[in-house]
């Protein structure tokens, strides 16, 4: 099954889950930071008007009972961190209003707390790149009077910025331990299920693996066991007829012998050659599923290239056209018998097809390559997978010299199970099919 995923986007359950969780936590965390940093100003800038209107409303009363030459000296010991009084009148650009929220609420807080309303004018000024916002309004007696207001710059309190972060750490923590145990089962019964492919086998779980997995794992080797049962009746039924339609094949052969008419004695012996094949074929097949099942062949270690040469070496001796190129310099454990079997079916289809064959053997980090060309008409990149399957024939095949009963390749299919290898199919430039055996270099076979 070919899934096509993102390349920004992680390709496990865990990651992807860990991510989508993590980010709405930072998206939570960071939008809860922001929200009471604006909650905090608000409430700031509420205190700082309200204390304004108390301040500067006492202030005026203050210095309304003072002596004019008393005020000047008055004047440092009534300012504050943030704004300040001078007996300065108000500039010629001064305005009665002003589009700036906070003026507009100083002064309506002011004006509230005034005994007698007073007329206020607003100017802005900037000294050191800090505004500087000027109230002018005049005392009882008409002397003049301005509040200046410096904004003071907000402070991110860095402390509560550290708690937040502490507590995100801790969550993202718990986050990517609820999610591993969520997960962790799916790959235990991944790696069970991967363990079932063997009649008999059981997997192995941890002590602590959780019940879920244990009632998966059961069910999964149930089936796996209906699913051998089936398997082997079926092969069962198809060894038995194809072995039983040995003897009548024999005895038609025998009674052709006694036919006078030479054409229909040679069609008929023709005929009864090509269900010979065909019931060879059903018992290969049948033989290499019965192998499967029961697990025959003990793997042992080979040379690979010696192995190569030697079958290609056999087929030249035949006086078949089988030639052997490079090397892979690997020693495999592997099971021997199934593979020169199997490359044994390739080369014959090659050769059917082909009329020679050319064997090339490579390797990289991972995979022994046992790669088998020919010149034939090849196969069309549609019907890769359908030739692997049982009783399946191209409709070029379909003829007495080059057709049979659709196995060939299907065994080869079962014996890469068998031998837990790979085959890739890649038609040639030119002409031709090349097939390509790749063996894991480190093959659990045994």
């Amino acid at each position: 099954m070919h899934i096509i995923e993102s390349p920004h986007w992680p390709h496990t359950l865990f990651g992807r889950l860990c991510l989508i969780l993590l980010s709405a936590l930072l998206m939570a965390y960071a939008l809860s930071f922001a929200s009471s940093q604006w909650d905090k100003m608000q409430v700031r800038k509420n205190h700082m008007v309200y204390s304004v209107g108390k301040d500067v409303t006492n202030a005026i009363s203050f210095l309304d009972r003072l002596p004019v030459n008393e005020r000047q000296g008055w004047l440092d010991k009534l300012a504050r961190n943030n704004y300040e009084y001078t007996l300065q009148a108000a500039p010629a650009d001064a305005k009665d209003n002003i589009d700036l929220d906070i003026a507009n609420e100083a002064i309506e807080a002011i004006k509230n707390n005034l005994e007698h309303p007073a007329k206020i004018r607003i100017s802005v000024r900037t000294e050191n790149d800090k505004k500087i916002l000027q109230l002018h309004l005049a005392l009882s007696d008409g002397a003049p009077l301005t509040v200046r207001l410096a904004a003071t710059p907000y402070t991110i309190q860095w402390n509560m910025f550290s708690l937040l972060c502490v507590q995100l750490a801790i969550i993202m923590l718990a986050t990517w331990l609820a999610v591993r145990t969520a997960t962790r089962p799916l790959a235990m019964l991944a790696d069970a299920a991967d363990a079932m492919v063997k009649p008999g086998a059981r997997p192995q779980f941890p002590a602590r693996a959780p019940r879920e997995v244990f009632r998966a794992a059961t069910a999964f080797q149930n089936m796996q066991e209906r699913i051998d049962t089936y398997l082997a009746e079926r092969m069962q039924i198809l060894a038995s007829i194809t072995h039983d339609l040995q003897t009548p094949i024999t005895r038609l052969r025998l009674r052709t012998e006694l036919m006078e008419d030479d054409t229909h004695r040679e069609k008929m012996q023709a005929d009864l050659h090509a269900m010979q094949k065909l019931v060879e074929q059903g018992l290969a097949y049948a033989k290499v599923q019965n192998q499967l099942q029961a697990d025959q062949e003990a793997s042992s270690k080979i040379n690979l290239d010696a192995l190569t040469g030697s079958l290609a070496q056999d087929y030249c001796d035949t006086g078949q056209q089988v030639s052997l190129h490079g090397n892979s310099n690997q020693i495999l454990q592997t099971r021997p018998l199934a593979l020169s079997r199997l490359l044994g079916n390739l080369i014959d289809n090659a050769l059917k097809f082909g009329g020679e064959v050319e064997l090339t053997l490579s390797s990289d980090t991972q995979h022994a390559i046992i790669t088998v060309q020919d010149r034939g008409p090849g196969i069309p990149e549609e019907q890769w997978d359908t030739v692997m399957q049982p009783f399946v024939r191209l409709e070029s095949s379909r003829n007495r010299e080059t057709g049979g009963a659709g196995l060939g390749l299907a065994i080869v299919a079962q014996l890469a199970l068998q031998l837990h290898a790979e085959i890739r199919f890649a038609n040639r430039e030119g002409g031709g099919l090349a097939v390509s055996v790749r063996l894991p270099l480190q093959a659990a076979v045994g």
